[in-house]
This record gives structure tokens, sequence and C-alpha cells, in this order.
């Protein structure tokens, strides 16, 4: 099934932890390098998410899993999926899916994806 952005809920978890957020960037998981982009930094939106459509010319997937990654001050990091549809039995973590040899080394940086209720 396709997984398509969930911008409402980048929303969310953007103002539910904007005070202590540096960056947020949208992007699908499993091909970060390709895909991400800067939606908010330094405490303002780069990218209007209640207008938003895509991100890096991608609404959806197949295959990869659509994030949100959060560098917080102090320099830690969070990934939360952040799609409607269905997962489809993909591992947000990457188990199910490859990346090509650009994107191998961005991808091992990623952080664990997480669940955001």
């Amino acid at each position: 099934m396709i997984k398509k952005y969930d911008f409402k809920k980048a929303k969310r978890i953007i103002e539910n932890k904007k005070d202590s957020i540096i960056e947020a960037s949208l992007g699908m998981r499993e091909d970060w390098f390709w895909t991400a982009n800067v939606v908010f930094e330094n405490g303002a939106y780069i990218v209007e998410l209640d207008n938003i459509e895509k991100v890096a010319g991608i609404d959806s997937s197949d295959w990869a899993t659509p994030v949100i990654r959060i560098e917080y001050k102090g320099e830690v990091e969070e990934v939360f999926e952040c799609f409607t549809g269905d997962n489809n039995g993909i591992d947000p973590s990457g188990g199910m899916a490859t990346s090509g040899p650009l994107s191998r080394p961005v991808q091992k940086s990623m952080p664990q994806v997480k669940k955001y209720d």
C-alpha cells in the first residue's frame, strides 16, 4: 500500500517540540540522501506545511517510509514515522529496503525510527 506524507502530523510534532528544535526535515527514510528537505529551522517554518503536497517532488511511496527527522539543541536527534496509509510490513529501520551507494553512508547515520502518537 502507498504511504503518503502526513503533513498535519509533521506540523503537530514540530509544534509540540519547537522550543527545543534546531532543524526538522522531511524525507524518505530508506532514500534520505535524495529525498530530504528542511522544513523548519531556527524557530521558523521554511516550508508552510499547511500548503505543501510534496517533498523533493515526492508525495508518497510504496516501498520507502516517509519520516520527519528532528535535530534538537544539544545534538540529539529523533526520527518519527510521518505518513498515512499502511507500512505494509516494511521494517522502518530499513530491514527490507536497500539503498544505493550514495545513500548508504547517510542511512548509517539515521537514528532509529519511532512512532509518534
